[in-house]
């Protein structure tokens, strides 16, 4: 009886925790302005995107490390397996920032990092159902600068100042 009132209770302690993440999650408005660095102006990732994506970072590399520390005789690696690339997904998504400069616009993320000249950008795009994603193109690389970053009203202003591209809404 006493195990099965636990369970309610952090059955509903984990529900209660995971609506007041999602609901700071999705009221995260971050910084309306970059950071000056460098000559450079830094559009980084709001700050509670960082810290719930570095917290899932965390569990899921926990749950894998006890996952394979108890099934370690038996061989079943599939689960943590899975586990540890949720981990890394999450840092991942959690990692990045837009830096734009006199010469373009670079989106760095943890293993990649993507380069556009601001005289090579043909189109701006901005997806108001991807939550204001803003899509440059050239002729045959596309640059998207998703809802994660800090300050897309002022970042969209410096693309249009900075290049002759027409910006298509949708």
């Amino acid at each position: 009886m006493k195990s099965d009132l636990i369970e309610v209770i952090v059955g509903a302690a984990t529900v209660a925790l995971i609506a007041t993440a999602t609901r700071w999650l999705f009221n995260a408005k971050g910084d309306q302005k970059p950071t000056f660095r460098n000559g450079a102006h830094v559009y980084g990732l709001k700050r509670q995107i960082r810290v719930v994506s570095y917290v899932a970072a965390a569990l899921s590399l926990l749950f894998a490390i006890e996952r394979v520390r108890q099934d370690l005789r038996s061989m079943r690696l599939t689960i943590d397996l899975l586990f540890a690339g949720a981990a890394v997904a999450c840092v991942w998504f959690g990692s990045g920032a837009v830096l734009t400069d006199q010469n373009g616009i670079t989106k760095k993320s943890l293993w990649k990092s993507q380069v556009l000249r601001w005289e090579e950008i043909s189109q701006v795009q901005v997806h108001k159902r991807d939550a204001g994603a803003i899509e440059l193109r050239t002729g045959s690389r596309t640059l998207i600068v998703d809802s994660r970053f800090v300050a897309p009203a002022s970042l969209l202003r410096e693309i249009e100042d900075r290049t002759n591209a027409p910006v298509a809404k949708d």
